[in-house]
């Protein structure tokens, strides 16, 4: 259970929002797990069109060959090919050999120029794709596997070389693919330069598969990087007056909180920086307030009634914003007495880097690597330069520094990363992902060539502060991390010197989609574990996907893993029970939600219908497609279940789920639409319950000839024998048994013709403890209820009677 922080914020930091979004991190790091080995499949990569990027002819030929050899049909381009004519049409896969070769031992010479080119061949692959991979809405088609050489590990074995750290941008870029092409499959297969003879067979091996978005392959073993939850360790580090700590870009943002901490909390002197000149006291809107600065805005859109180009004008006044915001936090700091300098630097230029420290000299103790930019668009939009810019800022920057520093007597090296690099970018944050990720194998790299710890901290984002342009947007991909939790998070990690990659991770998003979902680890340590597990362990495989309105996936009832599979009966064969239908139908509605993700309340399901010879298990393993289909219908957003065999023979079940805003209720559906159940009679049962797993009520019946009766809720790991439980959204064992109750249909009930069919299932709340449940089967209609709060947990209406005593 997630708990709100008790750490009181640091003086001169601003207190939490009180923002119920605002949520606690999990401080994560990151290890190497075991994956299975892989099974034989004859059928990949044949017939499959493969374009082959490499950075050298020799092993874009082994890989080609070996690729050709299995029926794929490749087009290969190195540096030293012919661009291919954009009329040779699409391809399903592209293989990226990324960047081979290794790092000198010591200093970052080969660091600043050797990807741009890489880069910018893989971005014109993107480009070229763009219209056909973006439209695709099969999950099976589309495949990007990048090939990044850390030792098999990624970086996270301690026997790991850490060759080439430069493959991180390939990494990031692949976790965040799915945001411009939502069904693009993306594998990153790191691999020790050691093994380069082994390079072709692993490609094969791994293209064309679905589900680890990281694999690893040393020691004849496959690895995964599954998060743990990690303490901070004890602090190891002092920080006072006589300390220096450098922050780049640290003018503004999170930077400047931290920098303003240091001074104020330490007496530590600061040095931040920015890529521009501070402002002159002549500027117009220097000293000015908010609302003046907001006046003096409104005089620059005037311009466009001048003639002046609209987009000169947003570049002005983003400018303006920018230094007024600067101008404001270094004024500031020096009235209350505060030792925080200001000194222009772009951290891109080695002479002005140079210039910088050799200013402070021997003084510098610390530095903290902030500088950063982000231009949010999709990869259309975005020119060369921009994404250029983009990682040079994290990579350059990063290479400029350490290479003068590294052998100087620092106390730490703090890499200010993000969890763009670790989990994927949001949609525009192509090349921002890619520049986070490689600065954290950087710093792991850089970490083991040092006498000072180098961290790299992967922030999620801040509350309203940072480079996000659209803070409202972020909430939908995970909850962002309070300003003075951010600090004390930050300060104990100084302190403590800690040394490779930290995440902090909170409670995921709607956001979140269903490739992300399957391609990492999903452990209960990840913050908000119980409210995501369910949906992904619900998804099943997926196959087809359009995001905000259709999804179908295979589903899979497992008699080995769901024992209440086997508690269920339909004319003496085991099946599939209904609530178990519903449960899962819920489940799946949750990855089809509309664009603006907002906020939804399960209000009910409504016109279901269940054929019971679809139930009957056809074997250990029984397979459903599940198609969900997402509709605004201009009141609520509804998404409609259907489930049928592989192939779609035979009878379908069908459910609507409808989601209201706010506390908006549907209406109760006319009777005269509700279908009645057919006669009912003793004798044979065509349902029936073993009640192994599925706890059975006790009735009892009311003067009124309606029905009471009390149960105890079934419990999850009653209904899975997983290493993972989820909690259920319905509250199944008082569903089943008012199904149980009113379905115990005598002979002539056809199970091939006669459905199940209910009006209206009305979702309350969950269920907490044993329900009781009242009902009224000549109506229709059954309350339940909890037994020791009396609140509501569910409605059904449109199940009828009469019924048969027990």
């Amino acid at each position: 259970m997630l708990t709100t922080s008790r750490e009181s914020p640091p003086v001169g930091v601003p207190a939490a929002t009180g923002d119920p979004a605002v949520q606690p991190t999990t401080r994560m790091v990151w290890r190497p797990a075991a994956l299975p080995p892989l099974t034989p499949d004859t059928s990949r990569p044949a017939g499959m069109r493969v374009l082959l990027l490499a950075d050298d002819d020799e092993s874009a030929e082994r890989v080609e060959r070996e690729l050709t050899a299995r029926g794929a049909l490749v087009r290969r381009r190195t540096p030293a090919t012919v661009a291919p004519a954009p009329d040779d049409g699409p391809v399903d896969a592209i293989v990226d050999l990324t960047l081979g070769g290794g790092t000198p031992a010591h200093g970052t010479e080969d660091l600043t120029g050797v990807w741009r080119e890489p880069l910018l061949r893989t971005v014109t692959a993107l480009r070229e794709q763009y219209e056909d991979w973006a439209a695709e809405t099969s999950a099976r088609r589309l495949f990007y596997l990048a090939v990044t050489h850390l030792g098999g590990g990624m970086g996270q074995h301690p026997d790991d070389d850490l060759a080439q750290p430069l493959g991180g941008i390939w990494a990031g870029l692949a976790k965040t693919l799915h945001r411009e092409f939502p069904n693009c499959n993306a594998r990153i297969v790191d691999t020790a330069l050691s093994a380069a003879k082994d390079l072709p067979g692993v490609v094969v091996s791994e293209l064309g598969r679905t589900g680890e978005i990281e694999v690893g392959h040393r020691d004849g073993r496959r690895l995964t990087l599954s998060p743990v939850a990690a303490p901070v360790g004890p602090p190891a580090v002092s920080l006072g007056p006589e300390d220096c700590v450098l922050v780049s870009g640290g003018g503004r943002g999170i930077g400047w909180e931290l920098a303003r901490t240091l001074a104020e909390q330490h007496g530590t002197r600061v040095v931040v920086t920015g890529r521009e000149p501070f402002p002159s006291a002549d500027e117009p809107w220097f000293g000015a307030d908010a609302a003046e600065l907001k006046a003096y805005e409104k005089e620059l859109w005037s311009g466009s009634r001048r003639g002046r180009p609209l987009p000169e004008i947003r570049r002005d006044i983003a400018r303006v914003r920018r230094l007024w915001e600067l101008a404001g936090n270094i004024t500031g700091a020096r009235a209350r007495g505060l030792r925080i300098e200001y000194v222009p630097c772009d951290f891109t230029d080695l002479d002005q880097v140079r210039a910088l420290l050799a200013r402070e000299g021997d003084a510098l103790t610390g530095v903290v690597h902030n500088a950063g930019v982000d231009t949010a668009a999709r990869l259309p939009k975005k020119t060369d330069d921009d994404i250029l810019r983009t990682v040079a800022t994290k990579i350059d920057g990063f290479a400029h520094l350490f290479g003068e520093l590294a052998d100087s007597s620092l106390k730490f090296f703090c890499n200010v990363g993000s969890l763009t690099g670790r989990l994927g970018g949001m949609v525009g944050q192509l090349e921002y992902a890619a520049a986070n990720e490689a600065l954290a194998r950087l710093g792991r790299w850089a970490d083991r060539r040092t006498a000072y710890p180098v961290m790299t901290l992967a922030w999620p984002t801040w509350d309203r502060i940072g480079l996000i342009a659209n803070f409202s947007a972020t909430r939908r991909y995970m909850a962002p991390l309070g300003v003075a939790d951010g600090l004390a998070k930050w300060q104990a990690e100084l302190l403590a010197g800690s040394a490779g990659e930290v995440t902090f991770v909170g409670p995921l998003g709607d956001a979140v989609d269903p490739g992300q979902a399957t391609g990492y680890p999903v452990v209960p340590d990840l913050p908000g574990y119980a409210e995501v597990y369910p949906k992904i362990h619900h998804l099943g495989e997926v196959t087809s996907y359009e995001p905000h309105a259709r999804l179908v996936s295979r589903v899979r009832f497992d008699r080995e893993t769901t024992p209440v599979l086997t508690d269920f009966l339909v004319d003496g064969a085991e099946a599939v029970p209904v609530s178990l239908l519903l449960e899962n139908a819920l489940r799946g509605a949750e990855w089809v939600v509309p664009p603006d993700f907002p906020e939804l309340r399960l209000d009910c399901l409504e016109d279901v219908v269940v054929p019971l010879d679809l139930l009957r298990l056809d074997g250990p393993v029984t397979v459903w497609e599940r198609e969900l289909r997402g509709v605004h219908d201009g009141r609520s957003w509804t998404v409609e279940a259907r489930f049928r065999r592989p192939g779609g023979a035979g009878p379908e079940a069908r459910a609507r789920i409808v989601y209201a805003p706010g506390d908006t209720r549907s209406p109760a559906p006319p009777r005269s639409k509700l279908t009645r159940m057919t006669t009912w009679r003793s004798g044979p049962e065509l349902l029936n319950w073993r009640s192994a797993v599925v706890p059975r009520a006790r009735w009892t019946r009311t003067e009124e000839g309606r029905w009471a009766g009390e149960v105890r809720p079934c419990a999850p790991n009653d209904l899975w024998a997983t290493a993972a439980v989820p909690r259920t959204a319905l509250a199944m064992s008082a569903l089943e048994n008012v199904v149980r109750l009113c379905a115990r249909q005598g002979a002539g009930i056809s199970v091939a013709v006669d459905p199940l069919t209910v009006g209206r299932i009305t979702v309350h709340g969950e269920e907490n403890g044993n329900c009781l449940i009242e009902g009224d089967p000549a109506l229709g209609t059954w309350k339940i209820t909890s037994a020791a709060s009396g609140a509501r947990v569910m409605t059904i209406t449109g199940f009828e009677g009469p019924v048969v005593g027990d």
